[in-house]
């Protein structure tokens, strides 16, 4: 009755009280619901998370006994079970194999009552097998590479559980009282604040409600509801953490596992390096599979013993000091196959600091050993006969050269040259000539101790390194001779190529290093040096080199370094020799060989003889012929100026590797447009060596260059390889009779005959003949009987400068008018 009144009293108050006890119902209420809501909520996630952390005690119990549950090691699970017991709440913990015989158990007390709920089939994930409000019962298999050995059985108690249930009841009784009493205490004086902050916190209850926890109550000040907001924030900041950390372990859990069976072989050892647990790339590549593995030391059983102790000892120490260990080794697979891998090792530690399992990486890189040694072959060795090319023999004579100083014995190179290779590699193909560079490559390695080298340099050039020869010279000589009389035999043996039998003779040039400091390359140009002397007595031989060779090359090389600076600062000049024609008794001058002269600044005029054969060699040749090319085509611009100059022609030879340049048609025809030069004022004389290869394009280039206007001279006609089906061919205007022939035309017959035979060839071809060399009027007369009518020599004059051939142009013709031809 007094309850009645009481609160018939209150609601009859003044509307002070009245608002005070509304908001009080009302927030009470609204806490009551939301502490139920939460507090349901917390029980339901505590609960989740009791099961959870159940289930990983459970499977990390299975995972940690498979390898003792295969192995029946009873101690050892008893150990697992007691240890395990020692859980939180865990009120016991049964270890069983597959047909359900118990083999540890945490408390005996659980057996009889247990046992016969074990689930009917295993699987891969834990059983519950009974939820209640007091206990939680679990069953997990255990399996070992997917297979079943046995269970493990968890009974976990719910006294924690329901002790922070109490407690958050409590918790959420003593939030609710606090906030109804400040909420009526404050009423009666901030309605509509209070009201509002209330309103606040009560939207971010129903979002929680609604599962949205994201949400926070922003509100100020120290009162009541701030404080009441700011543990409402802490309360769900503590739970959205917990559930932050739960997905975090979930996560971590799974991508350990992802790590762990990864195509790279990994495996875990305890202290004592004993393998426990290996991944499936681990049989996949070492080929032993885990029931082998497991149990064993990676020494003993990937051990290749191509490792010595000391390599182990290291790797010990550099793990006991740094914690980890990465290199290289070589481990052996089950087959007995050893195979290169890059192995990384982690010791793991406990929480106090001891060491208690070894993580084990390896990755089998097999393939790029593989492909690094094939690099290291095409870089060092030569493909088709597998010798040592030319890096490495620099590498080795590098280290022979320090080695004979330092030991102060003596060295040699052997440079072996075959002679006429080229034309037996043409005659019978490519590939014979390759089968006999490999026979060749195996006969010099036959004729030498294994510390020497024999090396390929490429082509059909070898060379034989020899070592450790005697610290006498005139001995090392005799040792280093003794090779090359060996290498001349086994060379000269006929060698078997397919169905024919062909011999193939070496020129070997021999010299002696490592009695003074010299740069690398020099010990190998002085063998190559000697080759070439070898080759000069005729082949078939072996030279030492001569230091007088040396000197040659030596003036040789800055011959050919000054032939360059001469093009480049124009040291070259442009003498003219006039070519004479008498017909019908008038003679005349009809044009001028152009002939190069060097002027060189120390040593004066130099003549063609000195140079023009090295310009050959070193492919100088070429940009010779072009200055000439250009030289005499603007002197014929400067000519067809001048009247009593312009009917005059150039001659100009051009060498055989000129004429075969790809553009040279194009560049006589350029300069002949950029001199504004009439073609037919040019003349080119080629050599009768232009024809011995591709005779086919040389007349297609003499054919598009004579449908142009420039005609075409034969030079030295006669001393070459002459060929009437090549002369017939040829779109020649003029054949010039070689100065070897004229010279002696008056005392002997051989050469009055071939004097003779080439005037009637070139008639009877309807072709225009020179002589060259003309030096007496007996000369000149002599060809004038036989038909000669032009002449070139000494007997009008000596090649002379543009100027002075100018001046002189009158006083060419006067020996012709003096030697009676004029009234012939």
């Amino acid at each position: 009755m007094s309850r009645h009144f009481s609160l018939r009293t209150l609601l009859l108050g003044s509307l002070r009280r009245q608002l005070m006890a509304g908001m009080g119902i009302v927030v009470s209420l609204m806490m009551a619901m939301l502490v139920w809501q939460w507090a349901a909520r917390q029980h339901a996630d505590l609960k989740n998370q009791q099961t959870e952390q159940a289930i990983a005690l459970a499977e990390s119990i299975a995972l940690s006994s498979s390898v003792w549950v295969a192995s029946r090691d009873v101690a050892g699970l008893q150990e697992i079970a007691t240890n395990s017991a020692g859980y939180p709440d865990v009120r016991f913990v049964i270890l069983l194999d597959r047909q359900g015989q118990v083999l540890a158990h945490s408390d005996p007390a659980f057996l009889g009552k247990f046992m016969p709920d074990l689930p009917a089939s295993a699987s891969a994930e834990t059983t519950i097998i009974q939820n209640a409000s007091s206990l939680l019962d679990l069953a997990s298999p255990v399996m070992l590479d997917q297979e079943h050995l046995g269970w493990v059985r968890i009974g976990i108690g719910r006294t924690q559980l329901d002790t922070r249930i109490k407690e958050l009841l409590k918790s959420g009784l003593i939030y609710l009282l606090s906030g109804a009493l400040m909420i009526v205490f404050f009423a009666s004086v901030t309605g509509r604040y209070f009201t509002r902050r209330l309103s606040a916190i009560s939207r971010v209850a129903e979002a929680v409600r609604t599962g949205d926890t994201s949400q926070r109550v922003s509100m100020r000040g120290t009162d009541e509801a701030a404080s009441l907001a700011r543990e409402f924030n802490n309360m769900l900041d503590t739970l959205q953490q917990r559930e932050s950390e739960l997905l975090q372990s979930k996560d971590a859990l799974r991508i350990a596992a992802t790590a762990f069976e990864s195509n790279d072989v990994m495996f875990v050892c305890d202290a004592q390096w004993r393998i426990l647990q290996v991944n499936r790339a681990f049989e996949r590549v070492t080929g032993y599979t885990p029931e082998y593995a497991v149990g064993k030391t990676p020494r003993d059983l990937l051990g290749s013993n191509l490792q010595r102790q000391d390599f182990y000892d290291t790797m010990d120490e550099t793990i006991k000091a740094h914690g980890s260990w990465q290199g290289e080794v070589w481990d052996k697979r089950s087959n007995g196959e050893t195979f290169p891998a890059w192995s990384t090792i982690t010791a793991v530690k406990s929480a106090s600091g001891q060491l208690t399992h070894y993580v084990a990486n390896l990755s089998d890189f097999s393939s790029r050993k593989a492909a690094e040694n094939e690099i290291k072959t095409l870089v060092y060795y030569d493909a088709l006969t597998m010798l040592p090319n030319r890096r490495m023999l620099m590498d080795r004579l590098t280290t022979a050269l320090h080695t004979a100083l330092s030991q102060q014995r003596l060295g040699a190179l052997l440079f072996v040259d075959l002679d006429d290779f080229k034309t037996l590699n043409d005659t019978l193909g490519h590939h014979q000539g390759d089968r006999l560079l490999q026979l060749v490559a195996e006969r010099l390695q036959a004729c030498v101790r294994g510390a020497d080298t024999v090396a390929r340099l490429g082509g059909d050039e070898f060379v034989v390194m020899l070592e450790g020869l005697s610290d006498n010279r005139p001995d090392a000589a005799r040792q280093a001779e003794q090779v090359a009389a060996k290498v001349m035999a086994a060379l000269n043996v006929p060698y078997e190529l397919g169905s024919a039998v062909r011999r193939s003779t070496p020129s070997v040039g021999i010299t002696l290093f490592g009695d003074q400091d010299e740069l690398i390359d020099e010990p190998l140009k002085r063998a190559d040096l000697a080759m070439y002397q070898a080759k000069a007595a005729g082949r078939n031989t072996a030279r030492m080199f001569d230091p007088q060779t040396q000197a040659a090359v030596t003036l040789r090389s800055e011959l050919e370094a000054a032939l360059r600076q001469a093009l480049e600062q124009e040291q070259f000049v442009l003498y003219l020799q006039p070519q004479i024609s008498s017909q019908n008794g008038v003679a005349r001058v009809t044009g001028a060989e152009a002939l190069i002269r060097w002027q060189h600044p120390t040593r004066g005029l130099i003549g063609p003889v000195e140079f023009i054969g090295i310009a050959e060699e070193c492919g100088m040749i070429i940009p010779i012929g072009q200055w000439v090319l250009r030289t005499a085509c603007k002197q014929l611009a400067q000519w067809s100026t001048v009247p009593d100059l312009a009917h005059l022609t150039i001659a100009v030879n051009v060498s055989a590797k000129q004429f075969h340049e790809p553009d040279f048609v194009q560049q006589v025809l350029a300069e002949l447009e950029r001199s504004a030069v009439p073609p037919r004022c040019l003349k080119i004389e080629i050599t009768e060596s232009m024809l011995i290869s591709n005779v086919d394009e040389v007349i297609a280039r003499m054919e598009e260059l004579q449908q142009h206007g420039v005609g075409f001279a034969m030079d030295d006609f006669g001393t070459g390889y002459s060929s009437l089906t090549y002369l017939k061919r040829l779109p020649l205007d003029v054949l010039k009779i070689d100065q070897s022939f004229v010279r002696d035309v008056l005392v002997d017959s051989n050469d009055a005959a071939i004097v003779n035979m080439i005037v009637a060839l070139a008639n009877s071809l309807g072709l225009n003949v020179i002589a060259e060399g003309v030096e007496t009027a007996e000369q000149m007369r002599y060809l004038a009987q036989q038909g000669c009518r032009a002449y070139q020599g000494y007997l009008f004059s000596k090649p002379v400068s543009a100027r002075e051939f100018e001046d002189r142009l009158a006083s060419f013709i006067k020996p012709v008018t003096n030697s009676e031809l004029a009234t012939n």
